[in-house]
């Protein structure tokens, strides 16, 4: 068989040349749409479930009250607000977590209590919501986390924040390759502070901390990260 004729090479090569700037658009079409929806919010009201950790002082991802019992005596409310609306959201009180919520991480009660809780329910949610989270502690409370020990104190502690990222219900086609067919949800790990802690012990259930992990911790402090309606985070779990 002979060489394929000009006239059909150059077919092909017109065709293959209108596909691959077709996929271009199509592309810069779905960044373009992700854009807009990360950056100005458009499309973000949706009923999601909730995913949030304590703020607490010096803390990395993990933290457990080691006495269950004294941890859940108090009560934890977690308020959303934005322009038409105010809801409050009793996560625990007087021993007993409420219907509808449950702590993450390892649920074994001699292993204490985690600091992070989820929602089993889908709740409104905004981009530019406004958080307060507050914690009633009847007691003083002792906690651990990888490479330290400290105690919050009794009190009642509060903190505003807002959401570090939401997934689902939005014009986003990066929320397809998150969710994973998972329902909508909203993470709450962006606060305006943290609570303090009178650290007792500089061993946690890691041990001592590592020198890279002190240099990392003083890196994570001079990274700016901010949440979803645009406000800076102070906190660094």
């Amino acid at each position: 068989m002979g060489d394929p004729l000009p006239a059909q090479t150059a077919r092909r090569s017109g065709i293959r040349k209108v596909l691959g700037e077709g996929l271009l658009w199509v592309v810069f079409a779905l960044v373009a749409v992700a854009a807009v929806s990360a950056f100005t919010g458009v499309g973000t009201s949706a009923e999601r479930t909730l995913y949030f950790k304590l703020p607490i002082q010096g803390v990395r991802f993990h933290w457990v009250f080691l006495d269950r019992e004294a941890f859940l005596s108090g009560e934890l409310t977690l308020r959303i607000l934005n322009k038409d609306r105010d809801q409050t959201l009793v996560v625990f009180r007087d021993g007993k977590i409420q219907d509808g919520w449950e702590m993450i991480g390892d649920d074994r009660p001699a292993r204490g209590f985690y600091f992070g809780f989820a929602t089993t329910h889908r709740f409104r949610t905004e981009a530019n919501d406004s958080l307060i989270v507050t914690l009633t502690a009847t007691k003083n409370l002792l906690g651990q986390g990888p490479f330290s020990e400290g105690v919050l104190a009794a009190g009642v502690w509060q903190m505003s924040g807002s959401y570090s990222s939401i997934y689902g219900g939005r014009w986003n086609p990066m929320d397809l390759v998150v969710l994973h067919g998972d329902p909508p949800i909203a993470f709450m790990e962006c606060w305006a502070g943290v609570w303090p802690i009178t650290i007792t012990k500089r061993e946690g259930w890691k041990g001592a901390a590592p020198a890279e992990e002190d240099s990392i911790s003083t890196l994570r402090k001079l990274m700016k990260s901010r949440g979803t309606n645009g406000r800076p985070c102070g906190s660094h779990i």
